[in-house]
């Protein structure tokens, strides 16, 4: 019996509700088995919507495994390859500064660049302080961002160090659309959306009207003086780029989500492989290991944990937005996404605990 037949699912259910989800759980284990679903909690506050599992979710940096697909995709078809130099795919306009020249796909892609990050998770800012002096309504692509970034240093040389950076992979998005002379959004859709039937997934504009899109909530904060609308719940709409991006924002439901695994691992029966052999064991070996979180970083992946907890896919944490999304190496695929700020990562790390009891017992 597998571990997804063990787990105790009305208890993890009742733990789920206790700690307040907002969002969907979905765990897919073998074909033969029914998955395990769980959606709790509100899309709209407001108007009473309930979470269901075909709500589409923000999924934070999860969408840079989706950009990496989307570059694997294009590097099975020769379009681009990963040793490619990104001055060689931009002209001088759409380059950093500061840029060094031997930046390829693959240091970008595996957080080894060293090219400076306009959402610095190390020594930046929190990320919804950028948009307090950039208007969210005026980033709705991957060059509009790309200013943010122009003036700002270097922070090593590249393959000289591992550290996750954000930056990268809106430069990735602005060679996608120089090489294919295509929107980013328009890529991924033909490329990676379509051939893995992930229809419920693409990038809307958190301003516009997007039916069963989930509006992310921010909590009050602890420490916000009474009265002041930090104290109170809030809406992301001014804490995220209007359109998602290459490196986080991409919009999916769970079901999608496992598509997108499925992809990545070999899985999915989509009518032949999504990757090429080579390209997929390229695109999943690890480069280089964070120091700080102490994962492999491939191509657009990550790969975690050890034992019955090795994982691989990504994870992610917006304003307003919260996702996991993991495929083990014993054939479970796990999906958490939630639509409050870091409230998947709980769920999920309650999760893996219960699959490890479910197996050892």
């Amino acid at each position: 019996m597998s571990r997804l037949a063990r787990l105790d699912v009305d208890a993890y259910r009742t733990w789920l509700e206790a700690e307040s989800f907002s969002g969907v759980v979905h765990v897919a284990g073998d074909d033969d088995e029914e998955p395990v679903t769980i959606a709790l909690g509100l899309a709209d506050r407001v108007a009473s919507v309930a979470n269901h599992l075909g709500t589409r979710f923000g999924v934070a940096s999860t969408a840079k495994m989706i950009t990496g697909l989307a570059i694997a995709r294009l590097v099975d078809r020769g379009v681009l390859h990963y040793e490619d130099r990104y001055v060689d795919l931009v002209g001088l306009g759409l380059r950093p500064r500061d840029l060094d020249p031997r930046v390829t796909l693959e240091h970008l892609l595996s957080h080894t660049s060293g090219v400076g990050d306009y959402a610095d998770e190390y020594d930046g800012p929190p990320f919804e302080a950028i948009w307090e002096t950039t208007p969210p309504g005026t980033i709705r692509g991957p060059k509009d961002t790309l200013r943010l970034m122009l003036d700002l240093p270097r922070t090593s040389d590249p393959g000289e160090a591992a550290r996750y950076n954000n930056g990268a992979y809106i430069l990735l998005g602005v060679a996608i659309e120089e090489v294919t002379g295509r929107s980013f959004p328009d890529v991924v859709a033909s490329d990676v959306f379509e051939p893995l039937k992930m229809a419920n997934s693409g990038y809307w504009p958190l301003d516009g009207l997007t039916q069963d899109l989930a509006i992310g909530y921010l909590r009050p904060a602890p420490d916000a003086a009474e009265g002041t609308p930090a104290a109170t719940w809030r809406t992301n709409v001014h804490s995220m780029p209007a359109l998602g991006g290459p490196d986080g924002g991409v919009q999916s439901t769970a079901p999608d989500l496992v598509h997108a695994l499925d992809g990545l691992t070999g899985r999915g029966p989509i009518g032949g492989p999504f990757l090429g052999a080579t390209t997929r064991t390229r695109m999943t070996t690890p480069v280089a290991i964070s120091p700080e979180e102490k994962v492999g970083y491939g191509l657009g992946m990550i790969r975690a944990g050890a034992g019955g907890g090795a994982r691989a896919g990504h994870s992610g944490d917006d304003p307003g937005f919260s996702c996991r999304c993991w495929a083990y190496e014993g054939g479970e695929r796990v999906v958490v996404i939630s639509n409050v700020t870091e409230g998947a990562w709980l769920p999920f790390k309650r999760l893996e605990e219960l699959l490890t009891e479910a197996a050892a017992g």
